[in-house]
């Protein structure tokens, strides 16, 4: 079961497995020509338009599906749009030179979804299994009022069985030749606008016994013609149930030959008839009692029916669960009864529904090289499953290309697999999905990596994007990935892993003596004139123990202060962190004023500026802070060299003034300055 992929810029050399220039094939044809796609594949084509002939060559004995891919969910380079294969030579006013029919050929187990089919499209005989889902089927000819169209279905029903036209849009005629046996053929919630000439409508020709059935499809248009016109068919030819129709002018509606031919119930519309029984249940409604536009519908965007009901309980719920299947021309589920026509016409709840403006965007924080990690999506619609059509994963590592990330099924609360996707609950928080994320998008070496899922209807998709950087990780994981990392791996001499090890001898551990205690040489704190210098603002003697002199400096409130990723909150003795920075370096500070409760202080009109000590309080540097977010008494400022230039312990207060007997301090916020 392979799957294979055609673009307008491919070539038919290429082995039609990938979706670049260099391996998608470039026509239809050769993806159904008997050197394309096997039974039981799946073929994905990219927008455009391929102006082919279409027969299709092969063998199929298991499902073989044909999908238009428009929104591109599977070509990167490409954008959404109609998968057109037409008959048209070319789109000039008045050109209706055709390249070519597309036809079936009496193939089988053939699934065409999603395609703008502009083609003469011919059923052949002895075909089977085959199905039309979501296509738009348009003629390519442009025939005058006065000249018969040529239809775009043409069914010839000898040897066939299980033809299906599901929710598709159909502009022309359909032709059905009934000159032999052939089991169900079945049109469902499918919009057909007939041609406005003569035989514009669904033909049933000689003998046979094609066995159609047509349940909940609107009909609309049509002049001169008959919807529904037999010529010498058989006894019950043709069934049609649940259906809307209104002609612009077609008297009769339903006509034959011979009675007997189409058997009616449960239908709605302008409808007259000529030997044909008129269903028990049929409703007969005139042109007062709905308005309709034909217009050019594409079964997967389209948001307009072309009637609007003036008597709507003329159609809500009055057709037959009997006779309905699968689902409406928007893919809903039918009500019970359901409403006649190929649209549900029944409101379900008071929410309506989703109408996806723009993608979710969001950002987390995870640490580089983290493993099995699952993230949650917010995609808006329900019911995606991994298998869902369209539906796709990709990432994005920094400046580096989009990689596909193979979707499978899991649950909500299941063990990690890379790729899993599951929904978490319809119910409770419908539209969320989780993502088992695979280990290679985190892994060390990128700034960030963004995540991408999109393609499936009713949702625009979601973009997350993932910040690369340890401040995701919890104090017991940055314990762990610091103190338990081998200290053979950080010897290099002269750096700061050799420092923390025995200084007599540099790539040695330190010593343990056998009281636990850490045995280091320290006298050169006494006689270093620097170290004593750079620890008396640090340190006091209590007369037995030196103790930080942090512990007992008084602190007039509290400060936020965020570096980065890292969000550090002062407590009732001062900020509990403190700031590393290298020498020289210009560093960006965030900052924030709040009160002991931690909420934030509005700094709105307030003249807000940062004051850096020295360790022997002397005032270095008066800095301006800029407000990012005033009413939550959130600033910004930047440490410059004059702070950075000289290694040392520094402190820093926030002062926020408002007026001359308005002033607060807050702070004080721990800077270090080394010399790395």
């Amino acid at each position: 079961m392979a799957i294979y992929y055609v673009q307008p810029n491919g070539s038919n050399s290429n082995t039609g497995l990938g979706t670049s220039n260099a391996l998608a094939w470039q026509t239809v044809q050769k993806a159904l020509g008997a050197t394309g796609i096997g039974s039981g594949d799946t073929l994905y084509i990219a927008p455009g338009t391929y102006r082919e002939a279409i027969t299709i060559a092969g063998t199929y004995s298991a499902t073989t599906s044909i999908i238009g891919d428009r929104t591109a969910a599977q070509f990167s380079s490409i954008s959404a749009g109609y998968v057109r294969i037409t008959g048209l030579a070319s789109d000039a006013l008045g050109v209706s030179t055709s390249v070519g029919n597309f036809t079936t050929n009496g193939k089988s187990y053939l699934t065409f979804d999603s395609l703008w089919l502009e083609h003469k499209i011919t059923v052949a005989a002895s075909s089977t299994n085959i199905t039309f889902i979501r296509c738009q089927m348009t003629t390519p000819f442009q025939p005058t009022p006065t000249v018969t169209a040529i239809p775009v279905i043409a069914i010839t029903t000898t040897g066939q069985s299980a033809i299906l036209f599901d929710k598709c849009y159909i502009q022309g005629g359909v032709y059905i030749d009934g000159s032999g046996t052939a089991t169900t053929t079945r049109f469902n919630a499918c919009l057909v606008q007939l041609a406005s000439v003569s035989e514009g409508g669904f033909e049933f020709q000689n003998s046979g016994a094609p066995a159609m059935i047509f349940s909940n499809c609107t009909i609309f248009g049509g002049m001169r013609a008959q919807v529904f016109r037999g010529y010498s068919p058989p006894s019950g030819a043709a069934s049609i149930y649940n259906c809307l129709i209104v002609p612009d002018y077609c008297t009769p509606t339903l006509g034959s030959s011979n009675s007997g031919v189409f058997t009616e119930d449960y239908n709605a519309g302008y409808i007259s008839r000529t030997t044909v029984v008129a269903g028990a249940n049929t409703k007969q409604l005139y042109h007062r009692a709905f308005t309709h536009t034909p217009i050019y519908i594409n079964p997967i965007d389209a948001a307009i029916i072309p009637y609007t009901p003036l008597a709507a309980d003329a159609l809500l719920g009055a057709g037959s669960a009997t006779y309905s299947f699968g689902t409406d021309y928007f893919g809903n589920a039918w009500a019970s009864p359901p409403s006649i026509g190929a649209m549900e016409l029944k409101t379900y709840s008071t929410i309506g529904a989703y109408l996806p403006s723009e993608r979710n965007a969001s950002a987390i924080t995870i640490a580089p090289a983290s493993t099995s990690q699952s993230i949650e999506l917010y995609l808006g619609a329900t019911g995606l499953t991994f298998s869902t059509s369209g539906l796709a994963a990709y990432y994005v590592r920094n400046k580096s290309a989009p990689v596909a990330i193979t979707l499978v099924t899991q649950t909500p609360t299941g063990a990690w697999s890379s790729g899993g996707f599951a929904e978490i609950d319809s119910s409770l928080v419908p539209g969320v999905y989780r993502l088992d994320v695979p280990n290679a998008a985190f892994a060390a070496g990128a700034s960030d990596v963004t995540i991408v899922v999109r393609g499936a209807a009713g949702t625009n998709g979601a973009v997350l994007t993932v910040t690369l950087s340890s401040g995701g990780l919890t104090a017991a994981q940055t314990a762990a990935a610091v103190w338990d990392e081998p200290y053979t791996s950080h010897t290099t001499a002269s750096t700061f892993g050799a420092r923390t090890l025995k200084t007599t001898v540099d790539n040695r551990p330190v010593d343990v003596g056998t009281s636990f205690h850490v045995q280091a040489n320290v006298h050169a704190i006494v006689d270093s004139t620097a170290a004593a210098s750079e620890l008396s603002g640090a340190l006091l003697h209590n007369g037995t123990d030196y103790i930080s002199a942090e512990l007992v400096t008084p602190v007039t409130s509290a400060a936020l202060v965020r570096m980065g990723p890292f969000e550090v909150k002062a407590d009732g003795l001062g900020a509990s962190d403190p700031l590393d920075i290298q020498k020289g370096a210009q560093h960006g500070v965030d900052i924030q004023c709040v009160d002991n409760n931690g909420a934030g202080i509005d700094i709105t009109s307030a003249t807000v500026t940062a004051k850096v000590y020295n360790s022997g309080a002397t005032l270095v540097s008066t800095l301006t802070c800029t407000a990012t977010y005033a009413a939550d008494g959130r600033a910004t400022f930047t440490l410059t060299t004059a702070v950075t230039n000289t290694p040392g312990t520094y402190t820093a207060t926030i002062t926020r003034t408002t007026g001359a007997s308005d002033t607060q301090v807050f702070g004080p916020l721990r800077i270090y300055v080394r010399d790395i």
